[in-house]
């Protein structure tokens, strides 16, 4: 009986059991899929849960996930960092595939700023943003670049299109006529450049604007500030990245130049327009006689001097860890041959960072990069560069003389071989370190309170040399011995950085503190030395072969420190009234006693009306927010390192009882009173989105005022030395910027986005000193001028009236004594206008010509994307703007006046004639004798364009075909840069930044390396 009862016992027990299982098979369910990107990229380290549980998953290296459900439970959260996190209903059994939108673009991301960072929504400065995406959709290893266009109130102008050129950013305008430049700050470490950095290394780059969000870095931001965030490891399994592109690039345009007969003939009709025609038995006219009947094709000097260029670009990445360790580490490499002959760079990228979560308080991390270049390099110069040289050259004389086995010698124009230039590019070499590293660590005392440390340190250093063999062509066109020139550079830097951090919320306040300290120092030496008949063999090539003891010397030196103490305040009320306050306090090496310490303070409030009760019933909007903010910051970039020290030189020469002496003589006076420059900058701006965040609007309007601008003021010339610099100028500019953008779709996914900005720059004061004249250009003389009331800098010249096509014209040209007012004026011959009346074309005559500023800039952007494809499309453009085409003096100058006859651009065919006096360009004349190519108005060109900056089409390959291939994302792609140009701009390109980085000179082209139009095609693979 008891063993039957037993055997009952364990029946019914089996049965029980089986009762279980299948009632937890009722009561629960299997879901699995695949969680991919926008593009059908598989996303590995996704978090999966089921909402109102602990139950969680992650998916795995293919995207894939499985995931049991409570009986009750219906749905399942995603979420994975950058992306937007997503909840779905899960389906009653087998697969459920889900794509995850990236989170840019919506209110709950975080902005960086100052020493933090803060929500979107609770904002109350002007900043503007860009994600990695938009900075490597352009081919450029230069980050800066990347940016033109892309944020409203920057402007970005690339110095030139040669390899591994740099570009100039101004943010909401002009700061100062001695310095304009922003403070880069890359993860909390400020810098003067971000060279160092592949574009696919940047996470985002947030601008801050205006001084109430640029006033907690005091001195350092009163340009702007770009703050850089580099992509870093996350939790997850180990994830590699490869990128690759292959591309090749021309220019997009050359310049339009008569052919040889066509030359000849307008040489000719030069002399004979002076009534002075070529001897018949001279060699000259024998020569441009035989030409002139197409018996010669003649040389053409842009096709000897430029080329089609290769490029290529290949990164990997490596990135992955867990709670406690995450790391990525990253290596670039790119190369790039230039469209003229014999200019090329190679850049290698060095980038890592680990993150460590040490315990529950504390976290710490390092970070680096490191950077190489190696670089052929190129000269802009108006009369020996290889551009300038290719368009002056007559097309007469051939680049290689086959008789004489040497480099043919333009004996017309009189212009230097541009060919044999060309080949001496390959002397031009230039190599580059650049070291960048950053330590930190931060504890979090008690809620809510946490301190960190940070602590980095920068080495850039430079080695450029420049070799000139020894050459003869003719006794006109020799170089009697070579020289090298050789220069090495240095600068160093590090900086260390404290500051406590806290924050509380109290029902519906929110109080945020932040103050700390800050100490940095760094210092620059250069050396470059020029030595005489060095060895052309490359393995002499060093300065100690000189054969000479003659060397030229020059060296360079500088050190300067700062100190801050800074501090912000944040409050918030039921997420609806926002009110920010900073204040920083920093003394610099540059200035002496009471001026060394400056104070720079900022405030800001904001109202979110959309948060308001009596803007609930209107539900299409998503955010409504007013912003307004003020502050000041200081500017210590236009001081020099010793500015309160008079300088000397000592190459001076002196006679003493009838000798010859050296001696020491001031050359620039000091100035101990010297203190900052003060930016100050009201800001008054609005955010309005609609339809769930995806229609978004920003306004803002600024006035930017500069006080205590440092200038030179005039002193009398027994001084004997140059004059000192004050605190004496002051400058404006206002602006208003706007931005929109508009997203949607389902199958067919696209995004849209636009900005336009509007500044205007003038100069209010310059301590009662005369205006400055600048932007010398050789034998035309100075083109822009420095004065109140206008722009920095305007350009200033001789105003025309066209030519003088009759002689009633000519004859009716007088002044009120009945002279003529141009007395050596002849038909054809420019008429320059008299502005002043006094009966004579002089400098008294000279007026404002236009400025180099755009009166509005704009961008565009529309991505798209359908099944597996993605257009993106980018343009981007200014309007307004003037150029001085500096090159017109050789290409259309008419005349021998300059020292010889320079080639002419197509534009001399429709030269005024006898037979053609309706003809709108000047006569060709030998002597020129009423000076027609002196600098006027018809230098000065429109240089507005309208540029498809950049098309990309790729494909994702779909992640059940990546399966077998153990890949988690394949896209291949085709690019252009530069497709096609709008312009009015007769030059090489629109895009002209200033000549040498001297701000005199701005939007003054003589001869500047242009943008090259790219064609690319690339991939993307990760696995």
């Amino acid at each position: 009986m008891r063993n039957l009862n037993k055997r009952c016992f364990l029946i019914l027990a089996f049965l029980f059991c089986a009762y279980l299982t299948c009632l937890a098979q009722v009561s629960s369910k299997s879901v699995s899929g695949i969680v991919t990107d926008e593009k059908g990229i598989a996303l590995s380290g996704v978090t999966v849960s089921v909402k109102g549980t602990n139950i969680t998953v992650i998916s795995d290296k293919d995207g894939k996930y499985a995931i049991t459900l409570p009986e009750k439970s219906k749905k399942l959260v995603f979420s994975y960092v950058g992306m937007q996190s997503e909840e779905m209903i899960a389906a009653k059994s087998g697969s459920q595939n889900i794509s995850l939108k990236s989170s840019a673009g919506m209110l709950s991301d975080f902005v960086v700023v100052g020493y933090g960072t803060v929500r979107k929504k609770d904002l109350t400065g002007a900043v503007g943003s860009i994600k990695s995406d938009q900075i490597t959709q352009v081919a450029t290893t230069d980050v800066v670049q990347a940016m033109q266009g892309r944020i409203a109130g920057v402007q970005v102008i690339a110095n030139s299109g040669e390899p591994g050129s740099g570009a100039q950013i101004r943010i909401r305008g002009i700061g100062s006529i001695n310095g304009s430049d922003p403070i880069y700050v890359v993860d909390g470490y400020q810098t003067g450049d971000i060279s160092f950095l592949a574009p696919g290394d940047i996470e985002s780059i947030d601008v801050l604007k205006d001084a109430s969000a640029t006033a907690i870095y005091g001195s350092r931001g009163a340009n702007g500030v770009v703050l850089v965030t580099t992509k870093k490891g996350k939790k997850g399994p180990v994830k590699f990245v490869v990128d690759s592109y292959v591309g090749n690039q021309k220019a997009w345009r050359t310049i339009p130049m008569v052919n040889a007969t066509e030359y000849a003939n307008l040489v000719l009709q030069g002399y004979a327009n002076d009534g002075n025609p070529l001897d018949t038995s001279s060699q000259l006219y024998t020569r441009l006689n035989y030409v002139r009947q197409n018996n010669y094709h003649g040389t053409n000097w842009q096709d000897e001097v430029m080329q089609s260029g290769f490029m290529q670009n290949h990164s990997l990445s490596i990135a992955g860890g867990n709670d406690q360790n995450r790391f990525r580490l990253s290596g670039t490499y790119f190369t790039q041959d230039g469209i003229v002959r014999n200019s090329s760079m190679k850049k290698y990228f060095l980038n890592f960072s680990n993150d460590l979560t040490i315990n529950k308080w504390l976290t710490a991390g390092i970070s680096g990069a490191f950077t190489h270049f190696d670089k052929n390099y190129y000269n802009s110069d108006l009369y020996s560069g290889v551009l300038t040289t290719a368009l002056a050259a007559d097309p007469l004389t051939a680049a290689w003389d086959k008789i004489t086995h040497n480099w043919g010698r333009a004996d017309i124009s009189y212009t230097n071989n541009p060919a044999r230039a060309v080949d001496e590019l390959k002397n031009n070499k230039g190599y580059g370190n650049y070291i960048v590293a950053n330590a930190w660590a931060e504890a979090k005392i008690i809620k809510g309170l946490s301190f960190k440390s940070q602590i980095g340190t920068s080495l850039n250093s430079g080695h450029n040399t420049s070799y000139s063999p020894q050459f003869f062509i003719a006794v006109d066109e020799a170089r009697d011995q070579s020289s090298l020139w050789e220069r090495r550079s240095e600068s160093k830097s590090w900086l260390w950085t404290n500051y406590l951090n806290y924050t509380k919320t109290i029902q519906k306040h929110n109080i945020g503190a932040m103050m700390g300290t800050e100490l940095q120092q760094s210092s620059y030496n250069d050396f470059s030395a020029t030595g005489y008949n060095v060895p052309a063999d490359k393995d002499l090539m060093y300065l100690s072969s000189s054969q000479s003891t003659d060397f030229t010397v020059s060296s360079n030196q500088s050190q300067t420190s700062m100190q801050s103490f800074f501090g912000r305040v944040n409050y918030g009320f039921d997420s609806k009234y926002l009110l920010t306050a900073t204040v920083r306090y920093d003394g610099s090496s540059k200035f002496l006693g009471n001026n060394r310490w400056g104070v720079f303070p900022s405030f800001a409030g904001a109202w979110v009306l959309s948060n308001e009760s009596f803007m609930q019933n209107f539900k299409p909007l998503s955010l409504f927010k007013i912003r307004a903010g003020w502050g000041r910051v200081g500017n210590e970039q236009s001081a020099n390192a010793y500015g309160y020290v008079t300088s000397v030189s000592g190459n001076n020469i002196y006679v003493f009882n009838d000798q010859l002496q050296q001696g020491f003589a001031p050359t620039t006076l000091s100035n101990p009173e010297l203190k900052w420059e003060v930016n100050q900058q009201t800001n008054v701006g609005a955010d309005i989105n609609f339809m769930q965040n995806r229609l978004s609007f920003t306004a803002d309007y600024f006035d930017r005022q500069t006080k205590n601008m440092i200038v030179s003021v005039p002193i009398p010339s027994y001084v004997g030395a140059g004059a000192p610099r004050v605190n004496a100028g002051t400058m404006s500019n206002k602006g208003f910027e706007f931005t929109g953008s508009y997203s949607g779709g389902n199958q067919l996914k696209y995004r849209v986005g636009a900005n336009i900005s509007f500044i205007k720059n003038k100069i209010t004061n310059l301590g009662g000193g005369a205006p400055q004249d600048g932007g010398g250009i050789g034998k035309i003389g100075n083109t822009t001028r420095t004065q109140v009331g206008m722009p920095f800098p305007y350009f200033y010249g001789l105003k025309t009236d066209g030519i003088f096509n009759t002689q009633e014209e000519l004859d009716a040209h007088k002044n009120k004594d009945g002279l003529a007012i141009q007395p050596n004026a002849h038909l054809g011959d420019v008429k320059f206008i008299d502005v002043n009346g006094d009966g004579k074309i002089d400098d008294l005559d000279k007026q404002n010509l236009g400025n180099p500023y755009p009166d509005f800039q704009y961008g565009f952007n529309a991505d798209l994307s359908y099944k597996g494809f993605d257009l993106r499309i980018f343009i981007q453009g200014v309007q307004g703007n003037s150029i001085i085409n500096g090159m017109n003096w050789n290409t259309r100058n008419g005349s021998n006046a300059g020292g010889g006859w320079n080639n002419f651009e197509t534009i001399r065919r429709e030269s005024w004639t006898a037979a053609s006096p309706k003809n709108n360009q000047p006569r060709m004349t030998a002597s020129d004798p009423n000076n027609n190519m002196r600098f006027s108005d018809r230098y000065v060109m429109d240089g507005s364009y309208l540029r498809l900056k950049n098309v990309q089409l790729g494909y994702s390959l779909p992640t059940h075909l990546l399966n077998n291939l153990k890949v988690s994302g394949l896209r291949i792609y085709v690019a252009a840069d530069n497709l096609f140009t709008l312009t009015r701009y007769e030059g090489f390109d629109p895009e002209i930044g200033s000549y040498y980085g001297n701000p005199y000179s701005y939007g003054v082209d003589v001869g500047t390396y242009p943008q090259s139009r790219t064609f690319r095609a690339g991939i993307s693979l990760n696995f």
